[in-house]
């Protein structure tokens, strides 16, 4: 037997035009411990956010969870000011 796997890194990047940039858009704030994928379109803090949020966007302030395998616009949840501040687990978003 011999050792032959990677471990992946957790790379976050966004897109400015048709250019890769290593790293989180300035629309970013929070702990980014536990994320990984494209922050394109995606703005607010992120802390108690995880998982690949490659296909996400909008504003995920106030909301938690895990965001793997979840696709669409945050902004088209119509989430207000007074659930942000609450706190939102990402599952009482995702539909059945």
């Amino acid at each position: 037997m011999k050792k032959a796997l990677k471990k992946a890194e957790n790379i976050i990047y966004y897109y400015k035009g048709s250019d890769r940039i290593e790293g989180a858009p300035p629309e970013i704030s929070g702990d980014l411990t536990g994320i990984s994928g494209n922050l394109t379109g995606i703005r607010g803090n992120l802390t108690g956010i995880r998982g690949n949020l490659t296909g996400i966007s909008g504003d995920l302030s106030g909301i938690r969870g895990n965001l793997t395998g979840i696709r669409g616009n945050l902004d088209d949840c119509e989430i207000s000011d007074e659930d942000r501040k609450k706190g939102i687990d990402i599952s009482e978003l995702v539909e059945e």
